[in-house]
């Protein structure tokens, strides 16, 4: 007869809902982030302009001396919309751990135990994936971007004296937002590991696909035939997903051994 303690772990779901119940939880849920991108908006407006100055550096890095010189506006109404754009953006930033948190409280009952004891850690590593894959593409592949796209419009012997403020600003930061994203797969394919979903000879299977696809999405998010900026998007997921594949055998070997242990201690206490 087993002891009280032994057993499987207790799921603790919460209360059961009608599906009325879990709508109207929705619909404060979301509420509440709009409430919060809309404040976060509005205390991100009166610094538009050191945001601005913060996106021109790797355009600075590029080559161009001054980018307040290189980037205008054709439109009265066109400064307004690029501070409204970069209220937005860096709004979303800052009230995004807030957003996290009121899915996380909405979800929770669902989850069990083994399950919540994941959701501040995967918190803080997709932070910090996603700001180290916009800080890579801010110093290292935006400012050779940059350049190679103007010195592709000289050779096509296009005049490249001036970019508009609003299409600088929507590249950049779409860009980076990208990035960001991108470095968040490896943490996304080591969770489905850790729920059984994938493993690490199904990720070896289709390693030739994903590179292929990493140079895909490289070749689209940069302009022109730059194989340097391609590179420099594409080698760092290719390597990032070769690390999940030998961090995905680490945990199956891992979770192997463990029954084995306990057989082993049960027969030394026996």
């Amino acid at each position: 007869m087993s002891e009280p303690g032994e057993g499987p772990e207790p799921q603790e779901h919460g209360p059961v809902k009608s599906f009325l119940e879990h709508l109207e939880d929705l619909r404060w849920v979301l509420l509440k982030i709009l409430v919060s991108v809309a404040a976060g908006w509005l205390l991100c407006f009166s610094f538009a302009p050191a945001i601005l100055l913060f996106l021109e550096y790797p355009l600075k890095l590029s080559g161009i001396e001054d980018p307040t010189k290189f980037l205008r506006v054709f439109s009265p109404m066109e400064a307004f919309s690029i501070s409204f754009q970069l209220a937005l953006y860096a709004g979303l930033l800052l009230v995004a751990p807030l957003v996290i948190y009121f899915l996380v409280a909405y979800i929770l009952p669902a989850l069990t135990r083994r399950e919540r004891r994941l959701i501040m850690p995967v918190f803080w590593l997709g932070s910090l994936f996603f700001f180290a894959g916009a800080a890579f593409c801010y110093f290292l592949v935006l400012p050779p971007t940059l350049r190679v796209s103007r010195e592709f419009a000289r050779w096509l012997n296009l005049s490249v004296e001036f970019w508009t403020v609003n299409s600088y600003v929507s590249f950049v930061t779409q860009f980076m937002l990208g990035m960001g994203a991108a470095f968040e797969l490896p943490l996304a394919i080591l969770l489905l590991v850790r729920f059984g979903v994938l493993d690490h000879a199904k990720l070896a299977k289709v390693r030739s696909y994903v590179i292929v696809g990493n140079f895909i999405v490289a070749a689209a998010l940069t302009p022109g035939p730059d194989m340097v900026s391609q590179f420099l998007l594409a080698v760092p997921m290719t390597l990032m997903y070769e690390a999940c594949i030998w961090i995905a055998w680490f945990m199956e070997r891992k979770k192997r051994s463990r029954p084995a242990n306990d057989d082993v201690n049960n027969t030394l206490s026996g």
